[in-house]
């Protein structure tokens, strides 16, 4: 990889993100609905969570305050996660 830093930034920006969106709609239209169960309402508040960190890492790279070998680890740890989901 030339850039791991914006190889790490495409794979958040472009996907990871938008796929964690998705599912955050998804879980609101069951909340909408009237489907309040625990499960629900504790995956809402993971996938918030899980957005949050995708902003912090797109944060850091910008600030420049992500290390190359931060952002490999990061990138293997997402490449590993979507090819985990892929296979399920």
């Amino acid at each position: 990889m030339k850039n791991i830093k914006v190889e790490l930034e495409s794979i958040v920006f472009n996907v990871m993100l938008p796929e964690s969106q998705a599912f955050l709609d998804e879980l609101n239209e069951e909340i909408e609905k009237g489907n309040e169960k625990e499960e629900i309402i504790e995956a809402k508040k993971d996938i918030v969570s899980f957005i949050e960190e995708l902003n912090q890492v797109l944060k850091l790279i910008e600030e420049k305050k992500l290390s190359n070998k931060e952002a490999k680890d990061m990138y293997k740890k997402i490449r590993n996660m979507l090819d985990e989901h892929e296979h399920q």
